[in-house]
């Protein structure tokens, strides 16, 4: 390969490599029919109607998971009237530390349930923040969030 060739054909390939890792890939659990999947963000549902969704945001500040961590739990406890349940560390599909929170709130005088990880990937310009959203009514939640949670550990 000559030179010209190659001064090319690198960036190229590296913004093939860094566009492609960017994709939002994660194995949904069984039951879960991916409806919508683009670059940012994957939706997923259940005969039930619970869903899954996740997305990722650019973070340019580079504000960290505990920042993250903080200004979701605030945001959701404070402004919106959840219920905190609990919180777990948790890591996703390539090794990324990440936080989940469980939470209930009351939608039409029903308990709804609602499992939220965040996950920041730091990066050379900015950090990729991953947050993935499940919801379902209090029972069904019950009996689906262990399968939400080892899902986790395949999100890349």
């Amino acid at each position: 390969m000559n030179r010209m060739t190659t001064c090319i054909a690198a960036p190229l390939l590296l913004f093939a490599l860094l566009s492609g890792s960017a994709c939002v890939s994660l194995e949904a659990p069984a039951r879960f029919l991916v409806t919508d999947r683009t670059g940012d963000e994957l939706k997923a549902i259940t005969p039930e109607e619970s869903k899954l969704w996740v997305r990722r945001f650019g973070d340019d500040d580079k504000g960290g998971l505990d920042f993250w961590k903080d200004a979701l739990k605030a945001d959701l406890k404070d402004n919106r009237g959840y219920v905190l349940l609990g919180e777990a560390e948790a890591k996703d599909g390539t090794g990324a530390a990440g936080h989940t929170m469980t939470l209930e709130t009351t939608v039409n005088g029903r308990p709804v349930r609602e499992l939220i990880a965040v996950f920041v990937r730091s990066g050379l310009c900015g950090d990729d923040i991953w947050v993935v959203e499940y919801v379902a009514p209090k029972d069904v939640f019950d009996k689906e969030v262990e399968s939400v949670r080892a899902s986790l550990a395949t999100l890349r």
